[in-house]
């Protein structure tokens, strides 16, 4: 929104009487998201009023706000309150920029200050001028889902099953290690064998210790060695036979 300044007094001449007559000047300051009124210009010759005038009457949205957001911020300035449309009655406007010799190019209008005397409603407009340019709209492709930045390469075989590449595994901010470390298949299949024949030993004691209850309660003698040595190979040959009658 542009800043509206407090009014400087001053005395011009008026062109059509030859008296000096009280001149207010209120000076208007833009940021970079103002906006400029535009129009096209072939040659020098296409800078002018009349195309200043054309071009704010194809923006009247646009000059009907800014005039009235000039009236409502410089009101206790007036004598008594006006309207866009009685403004508009006595408006003109100047014309002032920096010429250039490249055409065609972009006229940039702006209004920069407003002077009030003799009954005219005086708008000064600064314009600047920026080269025509072509741009083609281009359709940018959208990205495959394996190039998406953060994640892995996942790549198709032939049986329709996908390879991760664990190298393009993004690592967490939080870890403590910078490497990742996986076990091979055939040290996991190892372990689980170790695993079981450990479970096959615990059954085996379990199953041993059993019988040799059963023994007790039936005979209550000791077992000899070669009673021992007997039965372990039996059970070798049939880890589920129970153990043959023992001949006393």
């Amino acid at each position: 929104m542009p800043n509206i300044k407090a009014p400087q007094y001053s005395k011009i001449v008026n062109s059509k009487t030859g008296t000096s007559d009280p001149c207010y000047t209120f000076s208007i300051e833009h940021t970079l998201t103002d906006k400029s009124l535009p129009f096209v210009a072939d040659n020098e010759t296409d800078i002018n009023l009349q195309n200043l005038q054309k071009t704010v009457l194809e923006n009247i949205e646009w000059w009907n706000t800014f005039i009235g957001t000039f009236l409502q911020v410089s009101a206790k300035h007036f004598s008594k309150p006006y309207t866009v449309e009685q403004i508009n009655k006595i408006t003109k406007h100047t014309l002032n920029g920096i010429n250039t010799t490249e055409f065609p190019v972009q006229v940039l209008l702006l209004p920069t200050s407003i002077q009030i005397s003799g009954g005219v409603f005086l708008v000064n407009w600064q314009y600047r001028c920026e080269p025509m340019m072509i741009d083609i709209p281009v359709i940018e492709p959208e990205p495959d889902r394996n190039e998406v930045v953060g994640l892995p390469v996942v790549s198709k075989l032939a049986d329709g099953l996908e390879e991760l590449n664990m190298d393009d595994v993004p690592m967490d901010k939080n870890a403590t290690d910078g490497v990742l470390e996986l076990d091979s298949p055939t040290k996991f299949y190892d372990k689980q064998k170790v695993k079981e024949a450990r479970l096959k030993a615990k059954l085996a004691v379990y199953k041993a210790q059993h019988q040799l209850s059963k023994y007790y309660e039936k005979y209550g003698n000791d077992i000899s060695d070669s009673d021992s040595e007997s039965d372990d190979s039996s059970e070798e040959e049939d880890d589920l036979s129970e153990p043959e009658e023992v001949q006393l």
